[in-house]
């Protein structure tokens, strides 16, 4: 049973990162019309989201199991660096390279660009078979080592791509 609850724990919170990130960027966005910087809004509905996910499992530690809370936490910390903290910072460090933007403009063009990448990487994870059982974790030898590559790709260069997108359109209709 153990394994089958890790399992799961593993591809919901991903595909709850999917759900969640036009949510977490629009959010962001909204609130930083009413502040100075945009890295100011962006850490407080970093804040909210961090607490929601340390609330979900405290839930699951008490009311299901202390380990069930621990490997959701474990997975979630896991899966925000890796799915939208690491790639939110590549995009800016990127976009600030490709373009005239000051650090917090970037941040804001990487973080609206990151709801595309992830998105794009959930396609892509399901697109072999659907959410059956045909999607990348069941490929094997140079089909599995392509679909992993694209995702990271997608997954770490997708929101600089997508934010400096959107720059391009803003600026042209500016």
């Amino acid at each position: 049973m153990a394994n089958g609850f890790v399992g799961a724990v593993a591809l919901v919170v991903p595909f709850g990162l999917v759900a969640t990130s036009p949510v977490l960027a629009l959010g962001a966005w909204a609130l930083s019309t009413r502040t100075d910087y945009f890295g100011d809004a962006l850490g407080s509905v970093v804040a909210v989201a961090v607490g929601l996910a340390a609330a979900g499992a405290v839930g699951l530690a008490l009311f299901v199991d202390p380990g069930a809370g621990l490997t959701f936490a474990g997975v979630a910390a896991g899966a925000a660096l890796v799915l939208a903290v690491f790639p939110v910072v590549i995009g800016r460090q990127l976009l600030g390279r490709w373009t005239l933007l000051d650090a917090d403009e970037a941040l804001e063009y990487a973080t609206l660009g990151w709801p595309v990448a992830m998105v794009t990487s959930a396609v892509l994870f399901v697109a072999p078979g659907g959410f059956g059982r045909s999607n990348v974790l069941f490929l094997e030898g140079l089909a599995a080592a392509l679909a992993w590559l694209t995702l990271a790709v997608v997954v770490t260069l997708g929101p600089a791509v997508a934010g400096l997108g959107l720059y391009n359109v803003v600026e042209r209709f500016a």
